[in-house]
């Protein structure tokens, strides 16, 4: 009888430790079929990028009025110059004789001023005496007019060619600094046609400013005052920042795509940045610090026929049992239809070792993160908590994706998946 006993207690023993190790096994290969990431605490920025080239703001283009060969350059690239400085002389020679020519007209033109008045003091004692006719008299009244014409008009070229001396001068108009000559002396400049460009001058290289092209598909979230963040080539490891300053409406197509100017105002107080450099910009559209952050692949995970079976199941138990939580009379307690477009899905894994999942509604999103802004319905979570991502490559034969019309709930796909 004794031996019996043992026996018996040998097989019980026996018994337990294979069903728990069987048990174990058979959590640790649902756990094995699945990919997990875990949440994280961090910071989040949603970003429009594009690319754009850097301009000095207030630059002047400065030309010649007059034609003639430059004599003299005064200024360099680089060179700070003040309003009215001296940039360039052109040779002033043939416009300081129209200068005396003038002179000489208008001499010329008082002196016939002089002689027609005189004519006219003249013959006026004659007509009021009746020695001369109305219309002999008016010729000596129209010389008079055509005298004071006469000198007003040499008045004017005086002054055209005195101008156009002064022109011979090329000054700043501005304060600033000079980004571009494009001229040395010796050079003839022809102004008749078209006013040439000698001289680009920005007004303060201590303010720049982006233009960038931004496609019609992200323009509607580019508004003004918008901070922004971009770097340049030259300094790899440096951010540097700025704001949006203005919108332009007039479109531009590139490669059938449409575009519109977005101008960014950036502060360059060390000088780093200089014209024509070219700028990655992010326009910062919305950003959020210190929340819940999950990856976008948990939010896409799809489940296969079997866990959407198994949901169904769990969820009716809850039913049964009176958990009202579940229970909204809609076939959205299952979580595999989306209730309203402001709700997302997470897939995790209970303590028992079966998937289950929660409903959060997500904020906003960088491609590859998202925030959690509310969990509607779930377990609490916190930085560390995993969720499921994928199904992994060596998943068990039976946890497959099912087609429509597979087994029915209960089935054998779901009792070989160990559910």
């Amino acid at each position: 009888m004794k031996i019996f006993w043992a026996v018996l207690s040998v097989i019980v023993v026996t018994g337990g430790i294979a069903a728990w190790v069987m048990f174990h096994d058979t959590q640790n290969n649902q756990v094995g079929q699945f990919q997990f990431a875990e949440i994280a605490r961090g910071d989040l920025e949603n970003i429009i990028s594009s690319t754009g080239t850097l301009s000095a703001v207030g630059t002047v283009n400065v030309g010649a009025q007059v034609s003639g060969i430059l004599e003299t350059v005064q200024v360099d690239f680089n060179d700070n110059v003040r309003k009215g400085q001296v940039l360039a002389i052109l040779e002033r020679n043939l416009f300081e004789a129209s200068v005396r020519d003038a002179e000489a007209g208008v001499t010329k033109a008082g002196a016939q001023l002089e002689q027609a008045k005189a004519e006219y003091a003249r013959n006026n004692q004659l007509f009021e005496k009746g020695f001369l006719s109305e219309m002999e008299f008016l010729v000596v009244k129209t010389n008079v007019e055509t005298a004071k014409a006469s000198l007003e008009s040499a008045a004017a070229s005086l002054n055209r060619a005195k101008t156009n001396l002064e022109y011979t001068v090329i000054r700043s108009p501005i304060d600033g600094t000079v980004i571009e000559r494009s001229v040395d002396p010796g050079q003839t400049i022809a102004s008749s046609l078209q006013t040439p460009k000698l001289f680009i001058i920005a007004q303060d290289l201590a303010r720049m400013q982006i233009e960038v092209f931004v496609d019609e598909s992200d323009i509607g979230q580019i508004r003004t005052e918008q901070p922004v963040r971009f770097t340049v080539q030259a300094y790899p490891d440096e951010t540097f920042t700025g704001v949006v300053r203005q919108v332009r409406l007039m479109p531009e197509t590139v490669q059938n795509v449409v575009n519109y100017t977005v101008v960014v105002d950036a502060p360059n107080n060390t000088r780093k940045l200089l014209p024509g450099m070219t700028a990655t910009v992010d326009f910062i559209i919305n950003e959020r610090h210190d929340v819940l952050l999950v990856p976008n692949t948990a939010l896409q995970f799809k489940p296969d026929r079997n866990m959407q079976t198994l949901f169904g199941s769990r969820i009716r138990e809850k039913m049964q049992q009176g958990d009202r939580e579940q229970r909204t009379g809609s076939n959205t307690e299952t979580g595999f239809e989306s209730r309203a477009g402001d709700y997302s899905r997470l897939f995790y894994m209970e303590s028992d070792g079966v998937p289950n999942v929660a409903i959060i509604r997500p904020g906003i999103t960088n491609g590859m993160m998202t925030e959690i802004a509310d969990i509607i319905r779930g377990p609490s979570m916190s930085a560390g908590f995993q969720v499921i991502t994928g199904f992994s490559a060596d998943r068990r034969p039976g946890f497959h994706a099912m087609p429509l019309g597979g087994p029915p709930p209960g089935g054998p796909g779901l009792r070989r998946a160990g559910f």
